[in-house]
């Protein structure tokens, strides 16, 4: 995933990473709002270890080393009971040694004789009293104990005070900068982290970017959705100037390039699964083709649920199966689209609708309506409940599969590729519907109505010339 794929990615699912950053924020406000907080109170000692009254340059050396060394076992000793429970008993606190031992630190800055003792608790007042009983009690400790001098000697060890802890003005927990800034830093890295897995796992295809990862067939046409394609599923009874009409020009387009087969124009348009708009690509682009002046055949081969003739209100009476068991001939069910465009529907829904479209028949009538027209599209069911398509695109120049955005899936459209493949049918390429577009977004139209003209009125006049 590149840098423009993360960006797609959080445009596309930024509920999950504002979800993520909400939560992270009111998970900080709540720590802020419910946490009780607490307070550290610091006393600085000074350790030395005394050198002889003539000592020379290197006993004072050798004395500083020793209160070094003294110091990093002094940080160790503070927090034991021996230390902790004189205070204890001192400020008479309602606590026990081993409790206080997990509210206190000591520490020692590196390479110095400096000995910190820092309290934390909810009281700053009490912060303050504990850290300076506690440096009493173990200055104590040192000189009447753990380094008591011999009778009639004075110890070489001296600590002193050089800062007692003072009462805190400032809570150490919790802290509102810092608090608010992981809240909403850690649950925004969530939502995005969210966002990107939540990509990654989803397989709708919704651009022409994910077709084409999927395979190396072209993409023929990108249809927009239209809020209109009930009311009027094919495009010359609305809109002819919108962007669905002008996809469907651009796959017309497209299609002349393709060559002639030894079977003619004869195109298979079908899906992966039901409702991906193949049966309005099919109208459609048939109605594309007519308006570009070419002879357009329109076979409704879905045999199963046939939706051509609803489409174009006609009547399903009588259509192919009629012509399939010999019972009519074709030129008594085609029914006749336009100027130069014909419909065969389907006729009444057979019980073996594989074993009539695999006939010799409907090669006869694939041959015979090609042999007449210039185009032949041929409607027919989706490829992954059945086989019916396949055996018709073996059978033709090839298919167009049709595809949903925001409804199919990569691994679908892969899997009704490779029925193709398997039945050695040829794809001609894919045609992306129900894709969505800005609400904003660059147009090249008409200004203002435009008017409509005549072929007599298109006819080039000779002779006149224009006034500049």
């Amino acid at each position: 995933m590149d840098l423009p794929d993360i960006f797609r990615a959080l445009r596309r699912r930024w509920p999950i990473a504002l979800g993520g950053l909400a939560l992270g924020a009111a998970a900080s406000t709540a720590q802020l709002v419910l946490a009780t907080p607490t307070y550290d109170a610091t006393a600085r000692l000074y350790v030395t270890v005394a050198a002889s009254e003539q000592g020379s340059a290197t006993d004072l050396v050798q004395g500083g080393n020793a209160a070094e060394q003294r110091v990093r076992s002094y940080v160790d000793i503070i927090t034991t009971p021996r230390v902790l429970q004189s205070a204890i008993d001192q400020l008479g606190l309602q606590t026990s040694a081993q409790d206080l031992s997990r509210r206190v630190r000591a520490a020692s800055p590196h390479d110095t004789v400096l000995l910190n003792v820092t309290v934390n608790d909810t009281s700053a007042e009490r912060a303050a009293a504990t850290a300076n009983a506690i440096s009493k009690s173990f200055t104590e400790l040192v000189a009447d104990d753990l380094e008591h001098a011999s009778a009639g000697s004075v110890s070489p060890v001296s600590i002193r005070t050089v800062q007692p802890a003072v009462v805190p003005q400032d809570r150490a927990t919790p802290q509102t900068a810092k608090t608010l800034f992981l809240g909403i830093g850690g649950g925004l890295a969530l939502g995005v982290l969210g966002a990107m897995l939540r990509e990654l796992l989803d397989t709708k295809i919704r651009s022409r970017s994910e077709v084409e990862s999927v395979t190396d067939r072209p993409v023929l046409g990108v249809v927009p959705r239209w809020k209109n394609l009930q009311r009027t599923p094919v495009f010359i009874q609305g809109d002819g100037r919108g962007a669905f009409a002008e996809a469907f020009r651009a796959l017309r387009t497209n299609l002349r390039f393709l060559g002639r087969s030894t079977s003619g124009r004869v195109f298979v348009i079908t899906s992966a699964n039901p409702g991906e708009g193949k049966t309005t690509t099919t109208v459609n682009l048939a109605a594309a083709l007519m308006e570009g002046g070419a002879r357009v055949a329109v076979i409704d081969c879905d045999l199963r649920r046939p939706a051509v003739a609803s489409r174009l209100d006609i009547d399903n009476h009588a259509g192919l199966t009629d012509v399939l068991i010999g019972r009519a001939e074709l030129v008594d069910v085609a029914v006749p689209w336009g100027e130069t465009g014909t419909v065969l529907p389907t006729g009444p829904v057979p019980p073996n609708p594989a074993d009539l479209l695999s006939s010799a028949g409907m090669t006869e009538v694939l041959a015979a309506l090609a042999a007449t027209n210039d185009y032949v599209i041929v409607d027919t069911p989706p490829l992954l409940p059945v086989t019916d398509a396949a055996v018709l695109a073996a059978a033709s120049s090839g298919a167009i599969v049709v595809t949903a955005a925001g409804k199919s899936h990569t691994h679908e459209l892969r899997d009704a590729l490779a029925v193709l493949e398997r039945a050695e049918a040829h794809t001609l390429g894919l045609a992306v519907t129900m894709v969505k577009t800005p609400h904003q977004q660059y147009g090249y139209g008409y200004l203002g109505a435009a008017p409509e003209l005549t072929r007599a009125e298109l006819r080039p006049t000779r002779g006149v010339r224009v006034a500049e």
